[in-house]
């Protein structure tokens, strides 16, 4: 989670793989929907200073998810990224890009009755929210 630093900047912000892969394309979602508006320009910054990870994080996932599913798992689920030196702007704005993961994830849970969908997505929302409060 988030360390509070005296500065009013934070020292990191660890997140499981799969809540950054979560975190990265619901951003490039909100970019995608506020080209050019002042909005995007700090999601904007947040993605691009992050994008070098995302990119190379994807192409791991990808491949891995062709060749060993027991790896891509691990990486998934038992592998961390850290995020260092996040103002509590950043914070708030990485908080409220969970938040519309977490709307998706209730609207989804709404319309399944799988429930292997419903165990899997109940966990993915019920650790964001919880990291969401943390934020």
């Amino acid at each position: 989670m988030a360390n509070q630093e005296p500065s009013g900047r934070t020292r990191s912000l660890r997140l499981d793989v799969w809540q950054f892969v979560r975190l990265m394309v619901q951003l490039e979602e909100t970019l995608e929907k506020t080209p050019g508006q002042g909005k995007g320009t700090a999601h904007r910054a947040l993605f691009e200073r992050w994008e070098d990870i995302w990119v190379d994080l994807d192409a791991r996932l990808v491949d891995l998810g062709q060749h060993d599913m027991d790896a891509f798992a691990d990486l998934m689920m038992n592998q961390e990224v850290v995020l260092d030196d996040l103002s509590q702007g950043e914070c708030r704005l990485i908080g409220g890009e969970m938040e519309k993961v977490v709307r998706t994830i209730v609207f989804r849970l709404k319309a399944t009755e799988d429930p292997d969908d419903v165990e899997d997505l109940s966990f993915e929302r019920d650790e964001l929210t919880e990291l969401i409060r943390k934020l």
